[in-house]
């Protein structure tokens, strides 16, 4: 009997209950009026139907607590058995190896196994009520989860899959969900709907089957790459099973021997398909690889159309308990390969003709095995009757003079290295003693770790390179000196020319008015002749002086000077020009300290020449009214001396020609005295003194000379 059937039978016993409360006093209220009527016999009659109406009470409560004792028996068995059912039901939802959850209908967490707690990182202790809801993702929670646990709660049960949860620790994952509805649904309304909750982690099936889906799309990519290999490599299987006997043929090889798909493979089809004289070595093969012999041979074949092929054909055999189950093979044609190979014979067989007239021997370096080889030109070429042991450097040795061989190491270190190419011209000794060169040339072979495992390269007799070479540079120097010497004597020529027309002229005049017997003497004449001479001679002294300097017999005394010495006598000498033309001259020399001599090493006659030549220029180049400024300041062991001017300027095309001898850089219009030479002897001059000149300019405003002088130790 249910709980429900026992309530309802207690029910009806309180019922009989108050049925006997209310006889009795519906007697006593009867036998009272009687009383006082006095109506004996209506009295007795009320208390004759109370007895009998209490008689059938006392029979019906006699009945009902009868039953009442039997359901309560009933329903202590029913209880000790609930009992033990909800112990074996705990047992079972504690060990349950998924994670479960007792869910009430709002969707409260009531209880949760352990493995519930593992997965969803749910804390064993929780102050406050915790929620379905919040264990899964809002949308599947709102558009499935919901509905299913409406539907369990209609039909008892329902299933989802693909359900994301998220756990109390963050971890989220995708799983099924399983409900169960619990109380029956024949319940009373005052009882609450339950719901057992099974959660399954499906994240590493989901993983498997993300993993075998890939693997299968690979299996499938890996087949057709194969299939396109087969193709580009022109490559057809065939296996031949031996029991029953059958053989089948890949399409890449009915496609390679151009056999339809309805010709029937066979064995004696295959071999139709070879040169006559090849046949049986095929048919051998395979009777063997019928043995469990491998084969591997090449042979002549020929499609259906009748184009011949070279073949190779492989084959090995598979066993199955201890016997050949089938044999499986290859064809590959390899006619492009076999006509290379033929090729490539014919082009070893001239290259070695070549290399033979060409006199070019061939070494192989085994870095890996430290192997060396020499052809026999190359030992020819070198006099050695065998290859020398040890590395390529070392057999090269004793050929080498001492200064090639750090030459040769140095490059093959590189080639090792590096990879680099190895191309070096090395000076020898041959066996008679005679100075000759060899040209070696190599390239670095490298496993596939990138290593130099060997190098290959060859060698020849350049000496008639270098002998051609020589005459080459020698020929080249001569035309160069010939032209240069051609351009100093038409220059030399025009510069010498103006100056003698010059002192010819005056001289002419001089004697036709002496003949005359006219003759005056007349100053500006002479002035003029004595210029013109002068300047011939600045002219011949700066010739000598380029002469003896590129000779190498100009003697430079370099001793300590007093710089601001000479840049004193300088200006002293260069002041009637500047006031001539109204230029100013100023100097400002400094020194670290105060009261100190700039002192510098140099010949003090040519540094002075120097300095006369380049203030020459700045007053001589300078504008009306503008300023000359020589400046000095000690720069760590160095002197700078600049000379700075307000002049014209220079632009780039005649700073390029600047220390070109006889070069004016067109002021040979000017009316300025001038060589071109001034500057080209400065430049030489400060260079033998050990130190270096530099010019900057800018046209329109001046240009700026500078000297860098070095100091006394």
């Amino acid at each position: 009997m249910t709980p429900l059937a026992l309530k309802q039978r207690v029910q009806a016993r309180d019922r009989l209950l108050l049925q006997a409360e209310t006889v009795g006093q519906l007697l006593h209220e009867q036998v009272l009026g009687a009383f006082s009527r006095g109506e004996m016999a209506q009295a007795e009659a009320a208390i004759h139907q109370h007895d009998e109406q209490l008689r059938e009470l006392t029979e019906n409560l006699g009945i009902y607590q009868a039953e009442l004792h039997a359901q309560a028996d009933e329903l202590a068995d029913s209880h000790a058995r609930t009992e033990a059912l909800a112990r074996r039901f705990a047992a079972l939802f504690a060990g349950m190896p998924v994670a479960c959850m007792l869910v009430s209908d709002k969707g409260e967490l009531l209880e949760h196994n352990a493995k519930a707690t593992r997965l969803l990182a749910l804390s064993l202790r929780h102050a406050t009520p915790r929620f379905l809801h919040r264990l899964v993702e809002a949308t599947d929670f709102q558009d499935r989860v919901r509905p299913a646990f409406h539907e369990a709660q209609a039909t008892g049960i329902s299933a989802l899959d693909g359900v994301t949860f998220f756990g109390e620790g963050g971890q989220h994952f995708v799983g099924d969900l399983h409900v169960a509805r619990l109380t029956d649904s024949a319940a009373s309304n005052d009882v609450a709907v339950q719901f057992v909750c099974a959660v399954i982690d499906r994240t590493e099936h989901l993983r498997d089957v993300a993993a075998l889906a890939d693997a299968a799309e690979a299996l499938r990519k890996s087949e057709a790459s194969l299939a396109d290999a087969a193709r580009l490599a022109r490559t057809g299987g065939w296996e031949l099973k031996l029991r029953p006997r059958a053989l089948h043929w890949s399409a890449e090889l009915r496609g390679l021997l151009e056999l339809p798909a309805d010709v029937p493979a066979t064995l004696e089809a295959l071999l139709g398909h070879c040169a006559p004289y090849d046949r049986a070595a095929l048919a051998g093969a395979v009777a063997a690889a019928e043995q469990g012999r491998a084969f591997e041979l090449e042979v002549d074949m020929h499609s259906a159309s009748g184009q011949s092929l070279r073949v190779r054909a492989v084959g090995h055999a598979e066993v199955s308990d201890e016997r050949v189950a089938r044999v499986s093979g290859v064809l590959q044609d390899i006619s492009t390969q076999h006509q290379v190979r033929q090729q490539l014979g014919d082009l070893t067989e001239r290259l070695a003709i070549a290399n033979d007239a060409g006199g070019i021997g061939v070494w192989d370096w085994d870095i890996a095995q430290g192997l060396l080889v020499f052809d026999h030109r190359l030992l020819k070429m070198l006099d050695l009757p065998t290859t020398p042991a040890g590395p390529l450097d070392e057999a090269l040795r004793p050929q080498l003079i001492e200064a090639a061989l750090p030459m040769l190491q140095a490059a093959l270190s590189a080639a090792i290295a590096d990879g680099a190419p190895l191309n070096v011209e090395l000076q020898r000794v041959d066996s008679h003693g005679h100075e000759r060169w060899l040209h070696v040339t190599g390239r670095a072979h490298t496993d596939p770790a990138g290593r130099a495992v060997r190098l290959i390269g060859c060698a020849w007799d350049s000496s008639p390179e270098h002998v051609a070479l020589h005459l080459l540079a020698a020929k080249e120097a001569a035309e160069s000196a010939n032209r240069a010497k051609s351009a100093f004597l038409s220059r030399m020529s025009h510069e010498l020319r103006t100056p003698l027309n010059a002192i010819l002229g005056f001289s002419q005049l001089m004697r036709l008015e002496a003949a005359a017997g006219d003759l005056v003497l007349k100053p500006h004449r002479v002035g003029l002749i004595e210029s013109a001479a002068r300047h011939l001679l600045e002219l011949v002294n700066e010739v000598l002086d380029v002469s003896r300097i590129e000779s190498g017999k100009l003697e430079l005394q370099l001793l300590p000077c007093d710089l601001a010495a000479v840049v004193g006598e300088a200006l002293a000498l260069m002041q009637p020009l500047a006031d001539q033309r109204g230029v100013t001259l100023s100097k400002l020399l400094g020194t670290d300290a105060p009261g100190a001599a700039l002192v510098v090493m140099g010949d003090r006659l040519r540094l002075k020449e120097v300095l006369i030549n380049l203030l020459s220029n700045a007053v001589k180049y300078n504008v009306e009214g503008g300023r000359v400024v020589v400046t000095a300041q000690q720069r760590g062991q160095l002197v700078e001396l600049l000379v700075s001017d307000t002049g014209r300027g220079l632009n780039a095309r005649q700073l390029a020609g600047l220390f070109q001898p006889f070069d004016r850089l067109g002021a040979e219009g000017s009316g300025i005295e001038g060589s071109g030479m001034g500057l080209f002897v400065s430049r030489r001059f400060i260079e033998l003194m050990g130190g270096h000149i530099e010019v900057e300019s800018q046209v329109g405003h001046g240009t700026t000379v500078r000297l860098h002088l070095a100091m006394p130790a």
